[in-house]
């Protein structure tokens, strides 16, 4: 088994490797071995629930039919089509259908996320909980677009919402303080180095054993490589797609 996993994986690099990246190698040879290690993680949207939840495929399978016979994604996108955000933060992409899986097939108590935006995946991870029946969304956010945070949120889910204004760096610690432990953590703010370090560092304490660690837009730095490392959890039993990469804490 551990073989196939390594030879699927192995031809998951290959399977993307362009002349010009061997260019880029001698150019700029520590953004390739980034790319490489990123793109050794990568897998199919059913797959990384699968390996991530440790569920049975056919479980994934019944959650996203769920979601896609509800019409969610389509509307959302309609919406956020009509009202651009001019600042250019624009929305998650089919991650956003992830967000759903791994709410709705664990079930968690005490959610967090950074950034927000639109609303448009904080919505899908509402709607998880809505259909779980049970746990709460706290959301981190400090910008506001021509559109309050979060407009595209439909009231019905607001119940289990709360959202703290504020910059993640200071005030996801207070927050966190606060609810004592978590089970599913989503980064998908500020998307530095530095500020990613930042919000890994506070949460990872605070992650429940066998909690969801979630990062959007993980191939910008070496920010997951390097906290990976730190925590010492290697980096191969992340799982990326295509830019949302998942860990669960051991």
């Amino acid at each position: 088994m551990e073989n196939e996993k390594i030879s699927r994986w192995t031809w998951n690099i290959f399977r993307w490797i362009r002349p010009h990246h061997f260019i880029k190698t001698f150019k700029y040879p520590k953004r390739a071995i980034r790319e490489i290690k990123y793109r050794y993680t990568f897998t199919s949207k059913a797959r990384f629930a699968v390996d991530i939840l440790s569920v049975p495929r056919n479980l994934v399978s019944s959650a996203f039919d769920e979601l896609h016979s509800g019409g969610l994604s389509s509307t959302l996108k309609s919406q956020i089509e009509r009202h651009p955000a001019s600042s250019g933060r624009g929305p998650m992409g089919d991650e956003a259908e992830l967000l759903y899986l791994c709410v709705r097939l664990t079930k968690p108590t005490l959610v967090v996320e950074t950034g927000v935006g639109a609303g448009f995946s904080t919505t899908f991870i509402l709607q998880a909980l809505k259909m779980n029946n049970h746990g709460k969304l706290y959301s981190i956010d400090f910008y506001e677009d021509d559109e309050p945070c979060g407009w595209i949120i439909p009231n019905n889910l607001k119940n289990r919402w709360e959202l703290i204004r504020g910059l993640s760096g200071q005030v996801l610690n207070p927050l966190l303080e606060q609810l004592g432990s978590i089970d599913v953590f989503i980064h998908d703010s500020d998307h530095s180095y530095e500020n990613m370090m930042t919000e890994f560092r506070i949460v990872w304490p605070f992650l429940k054993s066998r909690g969801l660690f979630l990062a959007h837009d993980v191939g910008r730095n070496d920010a997951l490589f390097d906290f990976c490392r730190e925590v010492n959890f290697s980096w191969w039993r992340a799982r990326t797609y295509p830019v949302l990469a998942g860990i669960r804490k051991t």
